[in-house]
C-alpha cells in the first residue's frame, strides 16, 4: 500500500509517500525563506508560494519514489488548525486528487500528526505527550494511539513563539529558536534572573506573555550579553515545560514521554528530558530532528493510525479547514 501525505499548515510546504507501515518511501518539505525579511508568516504569501510549490513538489516526491499518482491508494492532508489560506492549498489539490482517482481521502488534525511522527516506534502506554511549537504548547494524557487528552495548554503564547519574539527584540532573525539555542550555548545560564509564570510543576498549563516582558526589560537595560540573555531564557523555558511534564508522567503512571514540534529540536530541552526520563525509568521519544517542524511524514503516520483503528475510514469531500482547536480530547482524523 501507498499513502500519499500533504502538509501546507503554515509556511512549509511538505510532500510525502509512505509504505503501509509508516515508512517515508520518499518525502520533501520546501522552506518558504521569503519570511524572514518580514520577521514572521504573511498568510497572503505563503498560501500564494504553497500554490506555486506544491505540484512541483509532488511530481519530484513521486519520482524519488518511482511511482505514479494512480499507484497511490490513500491521500491523506491537513485541514486544521493553521493559516486558512495555505490549508486550503494542500486541502483542496489533495481532496481533487483523490476525487479523481476515487481513492480514500482523510483530513489530519495537525496537532494529532505532530505527536504521529512516533507512531512508528515502539511507544508503550499510559504515555504523556508534549507538543511544543511556534503556535502551540500542550501536555496530553494518551492511555493509547486512540486517546489522546489535553491536560493543559498556554494561556497566551506559545513557547516557540516566545522564542522568536525574543530573538527578533535582541535583532538576530526569524525564526529565532534555533539561533537562540545555538547562543545560549556560549552563555551564562544565571546571569539574568527572570520570571517562570504559571511556574508550579503540578499545574499542566503555561504562560510566556510575562516572561517575553521580563526579557525585554532585561534587554533594554543595556548591560547584558545576547549570549548571557539566551542561556538564561532558554533555562527558564525549557525547565517549565520538563518539569510540568514530568510532573504529569508521574502522575498518570507513564511508562513513555512523548515530545513533537518545533520546540522539540531545542538541545537543551532534548537533554534535560533525557536527564529525566532516565532517572525514572521513562521511555522518551524524540523525534529526529528533521522531523521536528512540520512535515508530511507526521501527517502520513496519523492516516495510518485511522485506518488501522477502522480500515474503511475516509473523510467526506465537504471536509474543510479549520484555523484553530478547541476541545478535550485530540482525534488524528479531524473531519
Amino acid at each position: 500500500m501507498y499513502l500519499l501525505a500533504v502538509e501546507t499548515s503554515c509556511d512549509d510546504s511538505a510532500v510525502a509517500v509512505l509504505d503501509g507501515n509508516g515508512n517515508a518511501v520518499a518525502e520533501l518539505v520546501s522552506t518558504q525563506i521569503v519570511h524572514g525579511s518580514y520577521g514572521g508568516v504573511v498568510p497572503e504569501i505563503a498560501s500564494r508560494l504553497h500554490m506555486t510549490i506544491l505540484p512541483g513538489l509532488v511530481r519530484e516526491v513521486l519520482e524519488k519514489s518511482r511511482i505514479s499518482l494512480k499507484d497511490i491508494d490513500v491521500f491523506a492532508a491537513t485541514a486544521g488548525p493553521g493559516l486558512t489560506g495555505s490549508l486550503l492549498v494542500g486541502l483542496s489539490w489533495t481532496k481533487a486528487a483523490a476525487f479523481a482517482l476515487e481513492k480514500p481521502f482523510l483530513g489530519i488534525n495537525h496537532l494529532s500528526a505532530h505527536l504521529h511522527i512516533h507512531h512508528s516506534s515502539p511507544v508503550e502506554f499510559p504515555a504523556v505527550a508534549l507538543l511544543v511549537s511556534g503556535g502551540h504548547t500542550m501536555i496530553f494524557h494518551m492511555p493509547s494511539w486512540n486517546e489522546c487528552i489535553l491536560l493543559g495548554t498556554t494561556r497566551d503564547d506559545a513557547a516557540g513563539e516566545a522564542f522568536d519574539k525574543t530573538a527578533k527584540l535582541m535583532g538576530l532573525g526569524y525564526p529565532g529558536g534555533r539561533i537562540i539555542d545555538q547562543l545560549a550555548e556560549t552563555g551564562d545560564p544565571e546571569a539574568v534572573s527572570l520570571p517562570s509564570p504559571m511556574g508550579s510543576k503540578k499545574l499542566p498549563e503555561f504562560s510566556f506573555s510575562g516572561l517575553k516582558t521580563a526579557v525585554r526589560l532585561a534587554w533594554e537595560k543595556g548591560n547584558v550579553s545576547a549570549e548571557n540573555l539566551s542561556a538564561s531564557f532558554r533555562k527558564t523555558v525549557c525547565h517549565l515545560l520538563v518539569s510540568k511534564t514530568m510532573y504529569q508522567a508521574g502522575k498518570y503512571k507513564a511508562r513513555s514521554v512523548l515530545v513533537a514540534g518545533g520546540v522539540s529540536a531545542n538541545s537543551l530541552l532534548r537533554s534535560s528530558f533525557k536527564h529525566q526520563c532516565d532517572k525514572r525509568g521513562i521511555s522518551l521519544f524524540l523525534p529526529p530532528i528533521e522531523h521536528t517542524m512540520d512535515n508530511a511524514v507526521m501527517v502520513g503516520r496519523a492516516a495510518l493510525s485511522v485506518l488501522e483503528a477502522d480500515p474503511e475510514a475516509h473523510s467526506p469531500a465537504s471536509c474543510n479547514t479549520f484555523p484553530r482547536w478547541h476541545a478535550e480530547k485530540l482525534s488524528p482524523l479531524s473531519c
